[in-house]
């Protein structure tokens, strides 16, 4: 049961089980935790606090697995916890009759047995969530942003309870503090993600935000908010849509309500049926249960909101990181042997030396990774980390994404080229005898640790090839393109180029609708180029060929004009790369080779066309 994008939230156990527990993944490093607080926070959902919820007691204490450091700060690893289940009485269950109501009849069909508790639909299973839930609310507080609940609609719980009955209730909930534009359109709504969380909440019947259900009744007149100024800001005089517009916060208030249906576990005769015999019976059900589950929903549905919210905003920041490499992020190392020569301190610190270079990106360096895993005994919970050049980065990002089916791991780029390129955006591979990248998987990095020091032992030669990708960059995105490319860049304009990649992912993460394979840019002659002089032409210097002869190939299909061949020439020039093929090489002679590209639909190469500034274009030929 796992839900969240960046931030993922695993729930297990049963409500009988001997405990149930979460795992939390991708929360922040250096988070530090208050315990004292995530307990009061556990207390408000606990049961057996009050004569209007069960008599069954927990002390509902987290016990913390791994992800908190003895200093109770978070140290980036994934966060688990347990909870133990210490006053369970599954003798008060109906083994082969239904509760009405209930999840039974269908667990019954789904799985042979009815799960004393309800098993994994019981309501149980929220101290789980309320565990991230309470470290999310944490992590928010310290960004400013907020999440408070009210009841704002009830039955009479205590009449309920007397007659052996139950009733239900609406939460309303208030996230303050949220950034303008969190969120998406249509499936990527902010609306959305709270939506699907909330029904994760056993018993929730309805959510609404806003006006809700009601905005059906109103004129646009009446529903739309009008804008105005207040302090310098733009804010709505009324806030009818609960601040969310086509999925995306507005700054105002979010706010939502929550309907929770009454108790299915009633003490009054119902009407059942025997699953064994097949018979009609009168269920009378026994055991402890909430007269109304609305009361302790309250802290489940702020924790959940906290979790969406904060899922989002790491969503939309990067993992991406410009600093210095510590002794702290030395886990579990793969190093290429010439940045190992040049920082042996590193080397000292590696599970795994592999040799630099293309001609090394191989499946059998793919193996020796691997058994470097097997020989230091790395589970699903570990990660590693990789040090070195593009070519590590995908060669340890592809052996962890296949490593027992995946394990996380760290990016810690030390080439211009890898830094602005390889480091970000997930495409982990190994070249193949048939092509460049042909065995590979999407499998983002955890984080991205750019250290620009690295730059100060890089060769000019490799500076350049670093200098093609961003030239590249500056030409999907529109950057500007007037300033000295002749050396090394400083780390702001590594991330502003850098973010061109980051723009152009987010919107396309897997390849499905075009938009990132326009960072192919100059990649499918660059590749044959490689290919055809068996990678004595280094990736960047092929790059900056490619760019200029497929900006040529533009030019011939009339879609660029004649002097822009020319223009990114100069561009590449500049920062001392070649523009020119190699000698003995054509575009013509380069086709087979470009026809054996993973880009390739069919019988047809897939170009992504320098066109112009700003204007890259996907031309089947």
């Amino acid at each position: 049961m796992k839900i969240g994008t960046t931030l993922k939230l695993d729930v297990w156990g049963e409500s009988h089980a001997p405990a149930i527990g979460m795992r939390l993944e991708g929360f922040p490093a250096g988070e530090a935790v208050d315990r004292t607080a995530l307990q009061a926070f556990m207390e408000r959902r606990a049961p057996g606090r009050d004569a209007f919820s069960t008599a069954r007691k927990e002390p509902d204490v987290p016990e913390f697995r791994q992800g908190l450091g003895p200093d109770g700060v978070t140290t980036g690893d994934a966060i688990e916890a347990i909870i133990r289940n210490t006053d369970t009485r599954s003798r008060d269950y109906e083994k082969t009759v239904p509760r009405p109501g209930h999840a039974d009849y269908p667990n019954y069909v789904k799985t042979g047995r009815i799960p004393p508790g309800g098993g994994a639909n019981s309501g149980r299973l929220t101290a789980a969530m309320c565990i991230a839930g309470g470290l999310c609310l944490q992590a928010l507080a310290r960004r400013g942003i907020r999440v408070a609940t009210r009841l704002v609609q009830v039955g009479d719980i205590a009449a309920a309870k007397a007659a052996g009955d139950s009733v239900g209730g609406i939460v309303e909930a208030e996230v303050t503090g949220l950034p303008v534009g969190l969120g998406g359109p249509m499936f990527e709504g902010i609306d959305g993600a709270l939506a699907q969380a909330m029904f994760g909440i056993p018993g929730v019947k309805g959510v609404e935000f806003g006006r809700g259900f009601a905005a059906a009744g109103l004129k646009g007149s009446e529903n739309n908010d009008p804008f105005a100024i207040a302090d310098g800001k733009v804010v709505t005089t009324t806030n009818n849509a609960g601040g969310v517009l086509g999925g995306m916060t507005s700054g105002m208030p979010l706010v939502f309500r929550v309907a929770l249906k009454p108790t299915p576990s009633i003490y009054m005769p119902q009407q059942s049926v025997d699953l064994k015999t097949m018979q009609p019976t009168v269920l009378q059900i026994r055991g402890r249960h909430d007269p109304c589950i609305a009361r302790r929903a309250m802290p489940v549905v702020e924790g959940l909101a906290a979790f969406v919210v904060l899922d989002a905003l790491l969503t939309e920041e990067t993992s991406v990181v410009f600093r210095k490499l510590t002794a702290a992020d030395l886990v579990n190392v793969v190093i290429d042997s010439g940045v190992a020569a040049a920082y042996p301190e590193l080397a000292a610190q590696a599970i795994c030396v592999i040799p630099t270079g293309e001609e090394h990106k191989t499946i059998e360096t793919v193996e020796n990774i691997w058994n470097a895993f097997a020989r230091k005994g790395l589970g699903r919970k570990d990660h590693v980390t990789a040090i070195g050049g593009g070519v590590t980065g995908d060669l340890t990002g592809f052996a962890a994404a296949t490593w027992m089916r995946g394990i996380d791991w760290v990016n810690v780029p030390t080439t211009l080229l890898a830094m602005v390129d390889a480091s970000y955006g997930g495409k982990t591979a190994c070249d193949l005898a048939c092509g460049k990248n042909m065995a590979g998987a999407f499998h983002p990095p955890r984080q991205v640790i750019i250290d620009t020091d690295f730059l100060r032992t890089l060769p000019p030669r490799r500076l350049a090839d670093g200098r093609a990708e961003m030239i590249k960059h500056e030409i999907i995105g529109g950057l500007p393109h007037t300033a000295d490319v002749s050396g090394a860049p400083t780390a702001e304009e590594i991330k502003a180029n850098l973010a061109v990649k980051i723009r152009t992912v987010r919107a396309d993460p897997l390849e499905k609708t075009g938009e990132r394979m326009k960072l192919n840019c100059g990649h499918t002659v660059a590749h044959a180029i490689e290919k055809a002089t068996n990678y004595a032409v280094s990736h960047g210097e092929a790059v900056a060929i490619g760019c200029v002869e497929e900006a040529r190939l533009a030019v011939r299909l009339g879609l660029a004009p004649a002097t822009w061949p020319e223009e990114i020439a100069a561009r590449f020039a500049a920062a001392r790369l070649p523009t020119t093929l190699p000698e003995g090489l054509t575009f013509e002679s380069l086709k087979p080779l470009m026809k054996g590209d993973k880009k390739r639909e069919g019988n047809a190469v897939v170009f992504a066309l320098p066109c112009g500034w700003g204007d890259v274009r996907l031309v089947k030929c």
